[in-house]
């Protein structure tokens, strides 16, 4: 029987690399994005591929989205939130009115997906969602104060809906990878070089290399860290003060 999968972020990156590779392998795929072009790119790589042009921070937009995915294509049994965006600026500088966007969609637009998504998944006792959210929301740096603040929220509400959704047939999996080469990343380097400090971001094939094996696994993780943020993970929880202070001389942004 074929399934159906839903993808947000779908119109570039590492969300059109997920709603390839699962209309390759069978799935009837929805693609979700605020970016009619990239949708329509999307679709033109993977044929058969619905596009559906919303802005997750919209949650009753998203909804009525959901429910025509639904209805014309079946039960969700996996979906996959690739979709968020980064701003350039210093802790103290930065556009309230930036940060905000950054909340709605990098962390609001979590909740609106997986408000929308989870529960009838919940009721049919299966069904397996993936979150993107960085290693960013473990570890800050300067000049992405306010992304960084986006994805710490993701991550705190992650663990609770991993403690909801216990014993309940629904599958959890959120994605932390480092900086990843993705138009997102050469955003950011347009700005402000410096942020990333001369950095090279990880492939996103391998990102999604590493999503499907978690989700290929007996056990499904709650969190995976692709490349090199599982040791930024570990610097982090054993050594944090000495992985500031590295952070420190090395990202010198002019923000």
């Amino acid at each position: 029987m074929t399934e159906t999968a839903l993808v947000t972020g779908a119109a570039s990156g590492m969300g059109r690399i997920v709603a390839r590779r699962l209309a390759a392998a069978g799935y009837r795929v929805a693609a979700v994005d605020l970016n009619e072009a990239g949708l329509a790119e999307t679709a033109r790589l993977a044929p058969g591929t619905r596009t559906h042009v919303c802005d997750v921070s919209d949650a009753a937009a998203l909804r009525t989205v959901v429910d025509e995915v639904r209805a014309e294509l079946g039960p969700l049994a996996r979906v996959v939130h690739a979709a968020g965006f980064a701003r350039v600026g210093g802790a103290l500088t930065q556009d309230v009115s930036d940060i905000r966007r950054l909340i709605e969609v990098n962390y609001l637009g979590t909740v609106n997906l997986c408000q929308a998504v989870i529960p009838a998944m919940r009721a049919a006792g299966t069904g397996t969602v993936v979150l993107f959210a960085s290693m960013a929301g473990w570890l800050s740096s300067p000049g992405l104060s306010a992304y960084a603040a986006s994805k710490f929220a993701v991550i705190g509400y992650v663990d609770a809906l991993y403690q909801e959704l216990h014993g309940s047939g629904v599958r959890l999996l959120c994605v932390c990878p480092p900086h990843v080469e993705t138009p997102f990343l050469e955003g950011v380097r347009a700005v402000d070089p410096a942020v990333l400090a001369g950095q090279r971001g990880m492939s996103p094939e391998r990102v999604v290399d590493d999503m499907e094996k978690a989700l290929a696994g007996r056990r499904t993780p709650l969190y995976i860290f692709p490349g090199q943020a599982h040791a930024l993970v570990l610097a982090r929880r054993f050594a944090p003060n000495l992985l500031r202070r590295q952070i420190v001389r090395m990202v010198k942004p002019t923000v």
